[in-house]
């Protein structure tokens, strides 16, 4: 087998193991039947139980244990090495699928935070490598 087509499979592979685990796998298995499937109801219906059994899988014990993990990439791996093999006009899709889970994968890595703060007399907010400070008024006449 070509080493490129190789490297794709097991980057594909992981990348779709990856998205069983999370949020978007409903996304990504849409894309991945449309891939591998080829338009065939027959072959789509087939990958789509498989799919869903490996998704069951990984899902019975959250977070996935890496055993598990290791043995469903090693699976994809594999299956779409011979997919590749019989398809590889397919190659280019499949890198896109890789790179878009990866993409997808590493934005919901990311956590927005908006803090709302009202401040009062001598207030002082410190955030991580930023500080936000309020200038101290004078003391009132009374001493205050």
């Amino acid at each position: 087998m070509d080493p490129a087509l190789a490297g794709l499979a097991g980057a594909a592979g992981a990348a779709l193991v990856e998205a069983m685990t999370t949020d978007v796998w409903g996304t990504f298995r849409v894309r991945i039947l449309r891939i591998v499937g080829r338009g065939a109801p027959a072959a789509e219906e087939e990958l789509a139980r498989e799919l869903e059994n490996s998704a069951s899988r990984l899902s019975r014990r959250p977070p996935p244990e890496r055993a598990a993990l290791e043995s469903e990439r090693a699976r994809w791996t594999a299956l779409l090495a011979v997919f590749l093999v019989e398809h590889t006009e397919a190659s280019a899709e499949l890198q896109e699928f890789v790179s878009q889970v990866r993409r997808s994968l590493a934005d919901a890595g990311t956590d927005r935070v908006v803090q709302n703060i009202r401040v009062d007399r001598n207030a002082f907010i410190a955030g991580r490598d930023q500080h936000f400070s309020m200038p101290v008024e004078p003391w009132d006449d009374d001493g205050r």
